[in-house]
């Protein structure tokens, strides 16, 4: 099970929750800004804003063939209005098992709550179900348990960046 707790100074619970279900603003604060996200709906297709039952799609680059591929794909379960996000959670990491054998194709449940505190909000994260074998990560040479590369990459991905593109000063309306 991984669990993290991250502090965004000056951010309120209600602009975190609005923010990770926004499209738009889910591609701007994660990575660097520059890779797709989108919420899509079954019957309407993407949308602007995510609700029970869309598919989240990120972290979206031009392929070869210049469609977008998506590493990151998760389906909205659950949502409680600015407190809580539940979602079943996969990446294209899953994929790339040392032994091929080793593949799941059973996702996570990723839990996130938002809340206000003192200095401003937090999300705390749980996520369970990671798979632990081993995987090679060609982007970025990473080799080691899928799990401990997941427990990182939340850290790089989401709340590093997060924390930038939330903080006091550049924060976005």
């Amino acid at each position: 099970m991984i669990s993290q707790t991250a502090q965004f100074m000056g951010a309120t619970a209600d602009r975190l929750y609005s923010a990770y279900l926004s499209s738009a603003d889910h591609a701007r604060m994660t990575v660097d800004g520059s890779l797709s996200a989108t919420f899509h709906r079954p019957r309407e297709g993407d949308v602007a804003t995510g609700r029970e039952g869309d598919e989240l799609r990120a972290f979206g680059a031009p392929g070869l063939d210049g469609q977008l591929h998506y590493s990151l794909h998760a389906k909205v379960l659950q949502l409680v209005a600015n407190r809580l996000i539940v979602l079943t959670w996969k990446n294209k990491v899953w994929d790339l098992a040392l032994n091929p054998d080793d593949v799941t194709d059973l996702p996570s449940t990723v839990v996130l709550t938002f809340a206000n505190n003192f200095a401003g909000a937090e999300i705390r994260l749980s996520q369970v179900n990671v798979p632990h074998y081993a995987v090679k990560v060609p982007d970025t040479g990473e080799v080691g348990p899928l799990s401990e590369i997941v427990n990182t990459h939340w850290n790089m991905l989401y709340w590093e960046p997060m924390k930038r593109y939330f903080q006091p000063a550049h924060a976005h309306a």
